[in-house]
């Protein structure tokens, strides 16, 4: 790698912003100015934005169903290959009965590790990490601020501060009709209570999928009113702002259906809307994205993915228009809506399984 000392620095930065992650990280050992230039904040933001329109990533997989089949591991974005596994001990010192995964945001993953409470039966999120893995760096969080004593439930969202350049990890905890919101500032690794909190009323429907975009984190809630449902809508996190927002209720055919869930593909805020099965147990799910033309922002149906089993679940929509369904024998199949056609991608006991993509990324979580 000596012959980097006789090319033009713009020259040079070019080139190493269209390497992975994997030889960047052996350039940091060359000398103390490339370890310096990969780690410089600049360079990290260039790194992101080429493996980003080089579509260069990788996906993390979870498996959950009990603690003997709790298994992370590492496959090819592509090809969807596993191609290693991942030591859950290195997040969580004590056992975990299930990890969830929140994001990613750019290439940042946050974990969350929950186990059952002895005293009363209930489950919380006891430890959260920070982790990249591609760099193979992880942070622990600083501990939730005092738990309170009576029962409540809490829901995550982890995003950027495109504004400050931070990394935040958003919890709202709902006390039935009243709600308290805490958010973690990785810049200074601690949480704060904010002063303003959604509509007390507001009950939040977890996403199962990625649900952050452009410094924005989204939820599907729930509005108590006299109705017997409740008045559903998209409720919106700004990171910088640190305000709520109601951004417009779902399309009105889906707003009777209760397995609904939001997600982010191809840049675009997604609605999944599960339809009614029918006499041959075939349900259809329809995807919605929205459109935003100023103020002014709608729906539009764009996809229907049909003659799906019942007994399948939905695990991850693709940015190639493939989808991946867990089938009734546990077995991942990767699903292509226009031909109708399965493949079987030999991942076995899939039960809960969570799939995420992320792109490769340089950001560093420990200063």
């Amino acid at each position: 790698m000596l012959w980097g000392r006789d090319l033009p620095e713009d020259l040079l930065l070019e080139i190493l912003s269209r390497l992975p992650v994997k030889s960047l990280m052996r350039c940091k050992c060359v000398s103390k100015s490339w370890y310096a230039l990969v780690t410089n904040p600049s360079f990290i933001t260039k790194h992101l934005k080429t493996s980003h329109n080089l579509n260069r990533g990788a996906a993390i997989l979870r498996l959950g169903g009990g603690l003997d089949q709790l298994r992370l591991s590492t496959l090819s974005n592509e090809t969807l290959e596993v191609s290693g596994d991942v030591d859950i001990s290195q997040f969580f010192q004590d056992e975990v009965s299930v990890v969830s995964m929140f994001g990613p945001c750019n290439g940042i993953l946050c974990l969350s590790g929950t186990r059952w409470k002895k005293r009363d039966g209930h489950i919380d999120y006891d430890r959260l990490v920070l982790w990249n893995p591609a760099t193979r760096e992880s942070k622990i969080l600083a501990p939730f601020p005092r738990k309170p004593k009576i029962y409540s439930v809490s829901h995550l969202g982890f995003g950027f501060d495109p504004k400050t350049n931070d990394y935040k990890v958003v919890r709202i905890m709902n006390f039935g009709y009243h709600c308290k919101v805490q958010v973690y500032h990785l810049s200074t690794n601690s949480w704060r209570v904010l002063d303003s909190s959604p509509i007390p009323s507001y009950l939040l429907h977890p996403p199962r999928f990625s649900s952050y975009l452009n410094g924005v984190y989204y939820w599907l809630a729930r509005v108590h009113d006299y109705s017997y449902m409740g008045r559903q809508l998209l409720l919106s996190f700004d990171m910088s702002n640190e305000v709520f927002q109601e951004v417009l209720p779902p399309p009105p055919e889906g707003c009777n259906c209760i397995d609904q869930d939001i997600a982010v593909i191809n840049e675009t805020v997604t609605l999944i809307l599960p339809c009614n099965f029918d006499i041959e147990l075939k349900v259809w799910i329809e995807i919605w994205v929205l459109n935003e033309c100023g103020v002014e922002r709608t729906w539009t149906k764009i996809l229907t993915i049909r003659q799906i089993s019942v007994f399948w679940d939905l695990i991850q929509l693709r940015e190639d228009g493939l989808v991946v369904l867990t089938e009734k024998d546990q077995c991942l199949v990767l699903y292509d809506p226009r031909t109708q056609e399965a493949r079987n991608l030999q991942i076995y006991e899939a039960r809960s399984a969570q799939l995420v993509s992320y792109t490769e990324s340089l950001v560093l979580l420990n200063g």
